[in-house]
């Protein structure tokens, strides 16, 4: 049986009216309510989310900062990108600047056929070439605070993360033929959230870096229900100055094998332009060519399968108009890391690549010689599509991750003396939390350190990074307690968006080389309806705690949802944490240009210092006030540093 899937006009005869007393429900027509109006439209920062059932400000909610939900400024009736009912934002070419649009229901009745629309922003009858991107955001529920994080958590609820493209969802049923899949209403149709009042839509603007590209542009976001039209007029200021096209600070995500196992090419492709349009660079040191070898232990390297895939992300190709990347940061630039696929036995089940054997016979001259032969081999394969100075090529051990014992150390430096020697072009890291001795046996031996920011210390990491040390800053962002170290990631759901895009901006006033956070799309299938994205019942090691004999993280190393999970969904989807990254690595741009114009780092240091306080290190743990964690206060301080860096030009071209 066919059912018709075309709206009609709900009607209350005497039968449904009497059907509704008989059930208790208020049948209610969805264009009536208290006010007079069925629903309305309004607008919030990208830097905040609000909660799906209640409209509360879930990121104004942390316990170091006085409420700020409905007190002036921060509600759906006036914010500060929203007022008078119209939107304000501001922004450089090259960048992407985002809002979001909120439709509230004021009736008891499910609002469906739902539409949005939204011109490009025009001046004058010019449009601009890159139309708005919008998506519908998914909210998932946490039911109890990351393990560790009791005090600093923004609390248990309904938390919008998943952005899911607007070409996903069925809006209009007039032009879907068959069943619906994934109609647009609210409350969500598939989202399941009881009580939903509010429905959030995401917005991306990316502006071109066109020289011709300034002064103001207006557009405006429309909502259509039942014939019925809202919009909300949207100025956009350009300022006349260009953010770069490539990243100088260059953040990393890295997870082992979560590329390389794609069997999809295309999907694969489309996670590293994803990635590159939001300035953040993907690690994986699983990619390696297919490998022989001799009985007398000659190697023999096949490049056919490694060269077809990888090619294109070294010459930059695969960021191209050609290869379905119209436009955004990195036009037609390569991946800013690579990560080679050499390893040693040792942690995490490690082996060697090549085969080293067990640390007791690695030395040994047939294990020795096959794996300086594999590293010579794979220097001069790569060198000829690999520029070093866009391409930074790292050597990551992952037998000898986070490990903390002399042989380890050992085999560090010996390690460290080996590629220096036959890779000079590839820094070779070694990520952890060691401490000041540790370090001065191993720094003379190493080019990078991913430092765990439990033990970071900015005092003790300055001459290391004098003497040319890399240094990139690893792990969580707020230490609570010492337990939060367990993990290498920087990402929770539950904890303030800020939190991802503070971690720019004390890579700058740090002057830290870069920062990695481990996990890309960690249970990207699960994590739509399941927040705890990293569950560990973990009773000994030298970092499990009397007190916390599980642990359950929401969001954890989860930046990118996974497609194929909710109907029609085919497309990734990005979490709104991922746009909070890359705000931050968009504003550490903004910090080198203010700095560059005004030649020292004064005014970009005294700004962030007025934001960022002492994170990390010893001194940071229990002290969970370890930046401004008002919205305001971040999105103010960008437009400061717009407007400064507009003046400077200004000047200059007078």
């Amino acid at each position: 049986m066919l059912i018709s899937l075309t709206r009609r006009k709900p009607e209350l005869n005497a039968l449904s009216f009497f059907v509704c007393i008989l059930l208790g429900t208020a049948c209610q027509n969805p264009e009536s309510s208290s006010t007079g109006e069925a629903w309305k439209v309004a607008a919030i920062p990208a830097s905040v989310r609000i909660n799906p059932v209640s409209g509360e400000w879930i990121d104004t909610k942390y316990p170091t900062i006085k409420s700020l939900h409905n007190s002036s400024g921060y509600s759906l009736d006036e914010n500060w990108v929203y007022q008078d009912g119209k939107v304000r934002l501001s922004g450089a070419r090259g960048e992407y600047i985002s809002f979001q649009v909120v439709l509230e229901n004021l009736s008891a009745a499910p609002l469906k056929g739902i539409t949005t629309d939204m011109a490009p922003f025009s001046q004058n009858g010019k449009t601009l070439p890159v139309s708005p991107e919008i998506f519908l955001e998914w909210s998932v529920e946490v039911k109890e605070p990351s393990t560790g994080y009791q005090k600093a958590t923004l609390g248990s609820g309904w938390y919008p993360d998943a952005l899911i493209p607007m070409a996903c969802i069925q809006a209009d049923s007039n032009l879907v033929s068959g069943r619906w899949t994934y109609p647009l209403w609210l409350p969500d149709f598939n989202n399941r959230i009881d009580n939903q009042k509010y429905q959030v839509f995401w917005v991306d603007q990316f502006i071109p870096a066109d020289s011709s590209v300034s002064g103001e542009f207006t557009s405006e976001f429309g909502v259509t229900i039942g014939g019925v039209r809202k919009s909300i007029p949207i100025t956009l200021k350009v300022w006349n100055f260009n953010l770069p096209n490539e990243n100088n600070l260059k953040p990393s995500l890295q997870e082992e094998g979560f590329l390389s196992r794609l069997e999809d090419e295309e999907k694969e492709l489309a996670y590293y332009q994803l990635f590159k349009r939001n300035r953040i660079t993907l690690m994986d040191p699983t990619y390696k060519p297919e490998m022989n070898m001799t009985q007398t232990g000659d190697v023999r390297l096949d490049w056919t399968k490694f060269d077809r895939r990888m090619k294109k992300y070294f010459t930059g190709e695969a960021f191209t108009r050609e290869s379905g990347y119209d436009y955004g940061p990195g036009y037609g630039e390569p991946i800013e890391h690579f990560v080679l696929p050499f390893d040693v036995h040792g942690k995490h089940n490690s082996r060697g690549w090549p085969e080293t054997g067990s640390p007791e016979v690695e030395k040994e001259p047939f294990y020795r010689n096959r794996y300086l032969a594999t590293v010579k081999q794979v220097r001069e394969h790569l060198r000829s599509m690999v520029d070093p100075g866009k391409t930074a090529l790292t050597v990551y051990l992952n037998g000898l991750d986070e490990s903390y014992d002399p042989l380890a150390y050992k085999r560090m430096k010996e390690y460290g003396a080996l590629f220096r020697e036959n890779y000079p072009e590839a820094l070779y890291r070694i990520d952890g939390a060691y401490d000041k001795d540790a370090m001065e046996e191993l720094h003379t031996a190493i080019s990078a350190w991913a430092s765990h920011t439990i033990n970071y210390s900015y005092d003790e990491m300055k001459g290391y990074q004098e003497n040319g040390l890399k240094v990139f800053l690893y792990g969580p962002m707020i230490y609570e307690g010492k337990v939060n170290s367990w993990v290498g990631s920087s990402t929770f759901t539950d904890l303030p968006l800020l939190n991802d895009r503070a971690i720019s901006w004390t890579s700058w006033l740090y002057k830290t080389h870069s920062w990695i956070s481990w996990g890309i799309g960690v249970n990207g299938r699960g994590g739509w309806y399941d927040s705890e994205s990293w569950k560990d019942e973990y009773k000994s090691g030298s970092d499990s705690d009397p007190d916390y004999t599980f642990k359950k993280l929401n969001g954890s190393a989860l930046l990118v949802y996974a497609p194929g999970i909710v109907p029609n969904v085919t497309k990734l989807s990005p979490s709104i944490r991922l746009k909070a990254m890359r705000d931050g690595a968009q504003e550490y741009e903004y910090l080198k240009l203010l700095a560059s114009l005004d030649g020292n780092t004064e005014r970009a240091d005294r700004l962030a210092g007025e934001i960022i306080h002492r994170p990390f290190g010893k001194q940071a743990v229990g002290n969970i006030e370890v930046w401004s964690f008002d919205p305001k206060v971040w999105d103010n301080a960008r437009i400061q540093m717009g407007e400064w860096i507009e003046q400077h030009y200004q000047k200059l071209y007078r």
